[in-house]
C-alpha cells in the first residue's frame, strides 16, 4: 500500500516540479506526503479515498482556514494528475472536488517589528567582524533593505550584484526576475564580504563549509544567529517604507508582488497601527459617557 502511494506521489511531484517555485514545490511535497501517510494509517489507498475522508482529514488539521484550503487544493491537484495518467486506478470522482469552506472574514496581519527593534538588531550585528558575522549582517541588510524573500537570498550569485549601480538582479517567486536597489549599508557590507571571499562568481551566501546556503540554512541562520525570521525583515521593509511616505506601487515593485492586492496588506497594518496609537494617546479615547 505504501509503495502504491509512493509511486503515484512521485508522478505527481514530477508533474508539478517544472511549474512550481522551489518553496511552493517543497510545501506541496510535504502536504501530499502527510496526507497519504495519514490515509495509509487508516488502510486507505488512492483508489478508495472518498470525499468524506478528505473532509475529515482537513477538519482534523490544526491550522488556519487558508492553509486548510491550500491542503485541499494539493489533494485535488494530485487526483487531477492521477486521472490523466491512471484513470482506472482512481475514484470515479475527484474526492477533493466540490469541498466548500465558509468565508473567512478574519484578517491576519503580520506582526511587524518596530523601527526601534530593527535598529537594535542591526546595532548588535555590527558589533562583530568575523567572516560569518559579516555574512549574517549581509543577509539581514538584503532582507530588510531590499525586501528579499528567503528563496531569493539563496538564489543570489555574486555576478547578480552590480556595485556600480548599487542594484541586484533577483530571481523571484515563479522564476520571475526583477532588479532591486541596494541600500548604502548593504553596499558597504557587500564590499567587505566580497573582499574577504576573494571571489567574483558563484553563490553569494555560503555555509561555513563553503557551500551555497539553502532555504533551511538561511532560515536557521536568520532565526537563531541574526535573531529574526527572514520574512519579518521583508514585512518590516514594506511597512517602514510605507510609514515614511513611500508609494504602494513602488513597494509592490520592490517586493515583486504580482498583484497590488498582496501589497495592500501593509496599508491595513498601518491603519491598525494608527488605531492603536489613537486608542493609547487620544484624550477622548478613554472618555466616559456623560
Amino acid at each position: 500500500m505504501v509503495a502504491e502511494h509512493g509511486r503515484f506521489i512521485g508522478e505527481y511531484l514530477a508533474h508539478i516540479r517544472p511549474r512550481a517555485a522551489s518553496t511552493t514545490f517543497h510545501r506541496k511535497q510535504w502536504q501530499i506526503r502527510s496526507f497519504f501517510t495519514h490515509m495509509a494509517a487508516k488502510e486507505k489507498t488512492p483508489a478508495n479515498i472518498t470525499r468524506a475522508d478528505v473532509e475529515a482529514y482537513l477538519a482534523g488539521q490544526t491550522c488556519t482556514q487558508q492553509y486548510r484550503q491550500a491542503l485541499c487544493v494539493v489533494v485535488r491537484e494530485f487526483y487531477e494528475v492521477m486521472r490523466q495518467r491512471h484513470p482506472d486506478e482512481c475514484p470515479h470522482e475527484n474526492p477533493a472536488a466540490g469541498i466548500e469552506f465558509k468565508p473567512d472574514k478574519s484578517t491576519r496581519l503580520p506582526k511587524v517589528p518596530s523601527q526601534a527593534a530593527i535598529d537594535a538588531l542591526f546595532a548588535r550585528l555590527y558589533e562583530n567582524d568575523g567572516d560569518l558575522h559579516i555574512r549574517d549582517r549581509l543577509m539581514a541588510e538584503l532582507a530588510y533593505g531590499s525586501g528579499l524573500r528567503r528563496s531569493e537570498l539563496t538564489r543570489l550569485n555574486i555576478e547578480d550584484v552590480d556595485l556600480a549601480t548599487n542594484t541586484a538582479h533577483v530571481l523571484g517567486k515563479g522564476n520571475k526576475p526583477r532588479v532591486v536597489p541596494l541600500t548604502g549599508q548593504t553596499v558597504d557590507t557587500m564590499r567587505e564580504y566580497l573582499r574577504r571571499r576573494h571571489a567574483t562568481r558563484g553563490p553569494l551566501l555560503l555555509s561555513f563549509m563553503g557551500r551555497r546556503l539553502g532555504n533551511s540554512g538561511v532560515y536557521d541562520i536568520m532565526r537563531h544567529r541574526v535573531g529574526m525570521r527572514p520574512h519579518l525583515f521583508r514585512h518590516a521593509c514594506a511597512t517602514h517604507m510605507l510609514r515614511n511616505g513611500c508609494g504602494i506601487r513602488v513597494i509592490q515593485e520592490l517586493l515583486g508582488h504580482e498583484r497590488l492586492e498582496t501589497t495592500h496588506i501593509y496599508t491595513t497594518v498601518e491603519k491598525e497601527n494608527l488605531r492603536q496609537v489613537v486608542g493609547r494617546n487620544h484624550p477622548r479615547a478613554m472618555a466616559k459617557k456623560p
